[in-house]
């Protein structure tokens, strides 16, 4: 009988534990303050740092993606960042971040700005996230990335373009 009582709030507390974020993740849209950012893809189009901002060519590919089950990827236009994500009230923490190692020895002032703020996004680290019809702008410590929408992210692993 004792293990009769304790198995009705082993099945409420498993149900909960599920329910839950999967409404976290059910409401997000464009446009909401908090997670509109989740289940979109964004392409960075600017970055500012110290109060100085560069534009982002879009031949360079700097994307920030947000599936929505909580996978977050990157793209610093060498190096490609992975990890998780968990919308905040203002915005979103990582953890579990890995990336690839590709080395750039190169000087081009817009590449080491996009590796240097992508690479800030380590595990822990708080961003905040404001969503305004397309356009989403990330804070990240001293930069501020500015994105345009790309489009829904779809959870289907997408083809990788090697150029050759």
């Amino acid at each position: 009988m004792r293990h009769r009582c304790g198995f009705p709030t082993l099945i409420g507390a498993c149900l909960l534990m599920v329910a839950l974020p999967l409404e976290a993740c059910s409401s997000a849209t464009p446009g909401s303050q908090s997670a509109g950012f989740s289940g979109y893809d964004w392409l960075v189009v600017s970055i500012t740092h110290d109060g100085e901002a560069r534009s982002i060519p879009k031949r360079m590919h700097v994307v920030l993606q947000f599936s929505p089950n909580g996978q977050f990827d990157a793209n610093d236009s060498v190096n490609f960042h992975s990890g998780t994500y968990r919308a905040t009230g203002d915005g979103f923490t990582v953890a579990g971040m890995s990336t690839t190692l590709a080395g750039y020895a190169g000087h081009d002032p817009t590449i080491l700005l996009a590796i240097n703020a992508i690479g800030s996004l380590t595990n822990g680290v708080h961003a905040t996230a404001k969503v305004t019809g397309d356009r989403l702008v990330v804070g990240i410590g001293s930069y501020r990335l500015t994105c345009l929408l790309r489009g829904r992210h779809s959870d289907l692993p997408a083809a990788i373009d090697t150029g050759g």
